[in-house]
């Protein structure tokens, strides 16, 4: 299955909190490892998605979720992937989960969209790719002042409905971004 960048947009970001639970996560990681997928699924299965999805304070319309992805160190084979949810940059954090906090930042946001074939490469894996295209062309360039990160925006409305029907999805994706010089 392939992906194409359908929208891109560039928007200010407010400071926020992610929340959840994370894996460390092989940078050279083949799309046959399923260290992510197994997260997800078992914090469904254990119910702290559901228990996530109901804090207080928080600023992803329900019961939409993110995988945040950053902590990348040079030479270092692996990074952190955190699924959860964004909240309120005060919001505590309970007992079981860790959080990142974001800064206010200008990101560039893309939406892929999954395709058949194999044009575009995988929406996950290829998502980075595409939006920094996407901000080149338009201009700018990642931003790492802000912490070295990335995330994955499930939207319940264009991710997980389709997901569950079956049809193609569309993974929203940001991208911390800043006027290329």
């Amino acid at each position: 299955m392939g992906a194409k960048l359908i929208k891109f947009t560039i928007e200010p970001f407010p400071k926020t909190r992610v929340i959840g639970k994370s894996v460390a996560v092989k940078i050279d990681i083949a799309l046959e490892d399923r260290t992510i997928e197994t997260l997800w699924e078992s914090m469904a299965q254990d119910g702290s998605l559901d228990f996530l999805i109901s804090l207080p304070g928080r600023t992803t319309q329900n019961p939409d979720t993110v995988g945040w992805m950053g902590d990348w160190q040079p030479g270092d084979p692996t990074y952190t992937y955190l699924a959860g949810v964004l909240v309120a940059p005060d919001t505590p954090v309970p007992g079981g989960f860790v959080c990142r906090d974001i800064a206010a930042c200008t990101m560039a946001v893309g939406w892929l969209q999954g395709t058949e074939g194999d044009e575009g490469g995988n929406i996950h894996a290829d998502a980075s790719e595409h939006i920094n295209k996407a901000m080149q062309a338009n201009g700018y360039e990642y931003d790492g002042s802000n912490g070295l990160f990335e995330m994955e925006y499930y939207s319940h409305e264009r991710f997980r409905i389709p997901e569950q029907r079956r049809e193609h999805v569309t993974l929203d994706f940001y991208s911390p971004c800043k006027k290329a010089q």
